[in-house]
């Protein structure tokens, strides 16, 4: 019974709820900047060709970030993330560009003969008797 009652009572518990709160809120307003993050990236990929750097960074720290906020929630970590600790360090990553489509030339068509071609399906034989059943 004291044993229950000492994890009642321990102030570090309830600090603790508070934080997990604060982060919950947090984590929410997260996932909304990065689904702006994602329709302004993509617009940008439209328009320019390419992504813009800086928002792809943001964009790798606040993934970090989420992930650290919910190692925290799920108590597989006592730090606390970003603001009682400092931004993810964010890892260089290469961007996205639009490539240029290439011309293909026109191709040359060959007639092959169906005996030449290798099948992955059932054989010809397996196939007669299912009609021949019909």
């Amino acid at each position: 019974m004291t044993d229950k009652k000492v994890a009642l009572t321990n102030t570090n518990t309830w600090t603790r709820l508070l934080y997990m709160l604060l982060f919950i809120l947090l984590l929410a307003a997260g996932r909304l900047i990065i689904a702006m993050l994602v329709v302004v990236q993509f617009l940008l990929v439209l328009i320019t060709g390419s992504d813009n750097e800086q928002l792809r960074n943001f964009g790798q720290g606040l993934a970090k970030w989420v992930y650290q906020t919910l190692m925290f929630l799920t108590f597989n970590t006592e730090e606390k993330p970003f603001p009682f600790d400092e931004w993810p360090v964010v890892d260089p990553s290469e961007g996205y560009s639009v490539r240029e489509v290439e011309e293909v030339e026109e191709a040359e068509f060959v007639d092959v003969e169906d005996d030449d071609v290798p099948s992955f399906t059932a054989s010809d034989e397996g196939q007669s008797k299912q009609d021949d059943k019909s």
